[in-house]
């Protein structure tokens, strides 16, 4: 076997093309993808969700006859990896390959957001964050559809799925349809719901199970696929003829006839699991299998439930655009961030908690966070919960709350309330008030539903288990007083108050603020192991140190209303517990292992780790917090074969990810926000930007330089670091003023070259109101725009100072009368 292994140096992304100038013999190109070069063979992902708009298979096949140029109709959303091999005899001669990117392209080196710094590490990893987001902002209607609507009616290449998103709450019900094979054999689906499915597949006569029906259960979730029937039929199934499909589900019962008069009777396994095919509500569905090409038209879907008997639940003949996006796999409207480039490449609302800022600090395209928020939170429920999940697919919904889409797109408890965080994190980044206005009446429905969660210690009650999954499902569901669920409607009260701010709605503002201020309460009261010292998993939990429940109790400030010591006990504990040993591996374990599942395994996780460095910046303890950044992100920064340029979903301790493993995951790309928002010190305190402060942590950098964008300009940041004086020069846009913080234990510094003290200030230096003490840092407090050249000189102080600006005040009452001397003389 012939074979050329591509190597495109990182991940790249899109649809990839072939032109072929010479062909002799008769040949097959069999073409497979990775992330990762040990998976190039076979290609590296084992991942088939219900709904996509994308090809989820790696290898590929093309039976090549004659020159020409060949172009996948599907997506490969990330491989550094591309091989080549023919597997036939004759030859081929490719003049041209390549993958047309179907993401943002912008290069990073021209966004208005950078980082760079002593450290080569540092600098790489900040650039290699921005291009995992870049790989996963797709530009609106830049994803082709995964039907293709004819005037026959739907065509389905190979490897489609979609489902009738309005349909998920079906249970019983009439299917009736058309469909006509082009290849292979016609599949489709009943009580589809983006996570379970039954599936129905009839086989052509060309068909290597020639004449068949077969049918099994299939879920997203393990355990994989089951079959459960199978049958010859007892007629030829053709190809390019059209056959009347008519499908009666009920109970635990399938009638099944083609062409009014063959008919099956298909058991349906019962089960009370909600993950698990067969009394669980959904609808109709089509899709393909990797052989299959097929039409399908005239769909008529009726109500055979007693209370709604013979209503017609949907019609439509499958021959528009609009049609496509009923069954979620349309061109993708809105500008969106996925979660991963390669999988799931869904829209998921925790990924958008570091996804936005990383947005926010590089690229500043506002428009991508804006988008993927519309569309998650365009699916609410009627009693509130909002999506935690979307595909790329799924068209924007213009209509009221409705209960009439799947439960698993909302997904999670934590999830939801991560969709008002983010709301709220980018109106304080964009200062976009029209986007708080459209989002406030789906926020205040998400908020009340939560109030109707409390009990009467004051916590939050989970009372359906299936939304008690977090971000990873491994770890199973978390029921009763999530702790973790807790601090985050804590978090998200505060942030719905400052909506409430924004949009004067001065009632709810202080309602949210006192709801918000009894949660705090509670979880110090009832969640916080006083013995141990650290914060439970929830009330039912109470071993197993976790990561992001810590991290967050300290970035809420719930930690510090215990007792202003506790957040630093908090982080020295999970040092002491989570810190892999540099003989077992590298980074901070997610969780320690008494608190997950026997059948799990611990991980290391960037996405939580974002959390817990930004909390070990916040109490000042950049000895920690790089820490954590090293051990967490430079494995995935090393060169060789597992190298993609962009940050993994998850890592082991030691060794590498699996096949499936996302390596380009916008979760883990926080070290990029980390590092701007921290080390070069920029922060947004009021909406966009109006007010801000700079506050360098240099840990043992010596230098930093950055920019971030804002609504009125760009602002640049440089700072060097020495052990005789810590040099920091800004560049302010207009209409902003904030605080520039100085780390220095003196009281005196240089600003423009004037000497200054916060004993002794008169505001004699343009645009510089005051100065002030805050801890070990100076505050350089700056009302106008311009450009600021700040140094802290460890050899000044007080008296130095004044002595200065005396001599330098007399000289000046002076200075007439020597002139006036010098000219007489």
């Amino acid at each position: 076997m012939s074979y050329v292994i591509l190597d495109y140096g990182e991940n790249v992304g899109g649809l990839p093309f072939f032109d072929i100038d010479q062909v002799t013999g008769n040949s097959s190109l069999r073409v497979s993808y990775s992330e990762a070069l040990p998976n190039v063979v076979d290609g590296d992902m084992e991942f088939y969700p219900l709904i996509r708009s994308f090809d989820p298979y790696r290898v590929k096949s093309y039976d090549i006859i004659n020159r020409g140029h060949i172009e996948s109709p599907l997506i490969q959303g990330a491989q550094r990896y591309q091989r080549l091999a023919l597997t036939d005899g004759g030859s081929i001669r490719i003049s041209k390959l390549g993958i047309k990117s179907t993401h943002y392209t912008k290069e990073i080196s021209s966004a208005p957001g950078s980082f760079s710094c002593s450290s080569v590490l540092y600098t790489d990893m900040w650039r290699m964050g921005a291009r995992t987001l870049q790989i996963n902002m797709i530009p609106p209607r830049i994803t082709p559809p995964g039907f293709l609507a004819t005037n026959q009616g739907f065509f389905l290449t190979a490897n489609q799925a979609g489902v009738y998103l309005r349909g998920m709450q079906w249970v019983n019900y009439t299917v009736i349809f058309s469909t006509m094979i082009m290849s292979g054999g016609t599949s489709f689906a009943l009580r589809s719901n983006d996570y379970s499915e039954i599936l129905i597949t009839i086989n052509s006569k060309e068909h290597f199970n020639p004449n068949t029906l077969v049918v099994n259960t299939r879920q997203e979730l393990p355990p994989p696929d089951s079959y459960i029937y199978n049958a010859t039929l007892p007629l030829n199934i053709s190809l390019l003829t059209w056959y009347d499909i008519k499908a009666i589900v009920q109970g635990l019962t399938i009638e099944l006839s083609i062409n009014g008069a063959t008919t099956f009777t298909i058991p349906i396994p019962e089960s009370s699991s909600p993950y698990v095919p067969s009394i669980t509500p959904g609808g109709i569905a089509f899709t393909t299998s990797n052989s299959q090409e097929t039409f399908f038209r005239d769909l008529q879907v009726i109500d055979i439930s007693p209370d709604n008997f013979g209503v017609i639940l949907y019609q439509d003949s499958l021959t528009s655009q609009q049609a496509v996006s009923d069954f979620g796999v349309g061109t993708n409207e809105l500008p969106v961030i996925l979660d991963g480039a390669k999988r799931d490449r869904n829209v998921w609302s925790g990924d958008i908690l570091v996804a936005g800022p990383v947005l926010y600090y590089s690229f500043y395209e506002p428009e991508y966070a804006a988008g993927s928020l519309a569309i998650l939170n365009s699916y609410q429920l009627m009693n509130g919960p909002v999506s935690s999940r979307i595909n790329v697919g799924f068209p924007l919904q213009q209509s009221n709350p409705s209960d009439e889409f799947v439960s698993p797109i909302f997904y999670s408890y934590t999830y939801f309330l991560a969709n008002i965080i983010s709301v709220a994190e980018y109106y304080l980044y964009t200062g976009d008030i029209q986007f708080v206005h459209n989002q406030w009446p789906r926020m205040q429905l998400l908020m009340n539903f939560f109030s109707k969660l409390v009990d009467t210690d004051n916590l939050v009650v989970t009372s359906y288990p299936v939304w008690g999954y977090d971000y990873n499902p491994s770890y199973g569901t978390y029921n009763g007083k999530f702790t973790k669920l807790n601090i985050l409607y804590a978090m998200a009260l505060d942030n719905a108050a400052s909506l409430a701010d924004a949009i004067s709605n001065v009632t709810a503002a202080n309602q949210y603020r006192r709801q918000a201020a009894a949660i705090r309460t509670a979880v110090n009261t009832y969640l916080y192991n006083s013995t141990a010292n650290f914060y439970m998993i929830s009330d039912q939990q109470t071993v197993g140190l976790a990561q992001d429940t810590n991290s967050l109790a300290i970035l809420s400030g719930i930690a510090s209303d215990l007792n202003s010591n506790v957040p630093q006990q908090l982080l020295e504990q999970m040092k002491q517990k989570l810190r892999v040993s540099v003989a077992s591996g590298s980074g901070y374990l997610s969780i320690t292992s008494d608190g997950i599942p026997a059948s799990s395994s611990v991980i290391v996780s960037p996405f939580i780790s974002f959390f817990h460095a930004a909390a070990a910046f916040e109490q000042d303890r950049s000895d920690l917090a790089f820490d954590v950044l090293e051990s967490v992100w430079s494995p995935m920064v090393q060169p060789g074969p597992y190298f993609t340029g962009t940050f993994w979903e998850s890592e082991r301790p030691s060794g590498y990810p699996g096949a499936s493993t996302s390596m380009a995951h916008t979760w883990s790309a926080g070290i990029t926000a980390i590092l701007s928002k921290y080390v070069l010190g920029i922060k947004p305190l009021s909406a966009g930007y109006t007010t801000w402060s700079i506050r360098p942590q240099p840990g043992n950098l010596t230098w930093v330089a950055g920019t971030v964008c804002t609504p009125y300009g760009i602002m640049s940041v440089g700072w060097n670091n020495s052990n005789i004086e810590f040099r920091i020069v800004v560049n302010i846009p207009r209409s902003t003023s904030g605080v520039v913080y100085v780390p220095t234990q003196n009281n005196c510094i240089i600003v423009n070259g004037n000497r200054l003290s916060v004993t002794f200030y008169d505001n004699s230096v343009h645009g510089v109101d005051k100065i002030a003490r805050n801890g070990s840092y100076l505050g350089v407090y700056i009302v106008s725009p311009g450009s600021y050249s700040i140094i802290s000189n460890f050899t000044c102080n007080a008296v130095s100072a004044l002595f200065f600006r005396s001599f330098t005040l007399i000289c000046l009452i002076l200075y007439p009368f020597l002139i006036s001397l010098e000219l007489s003389l």
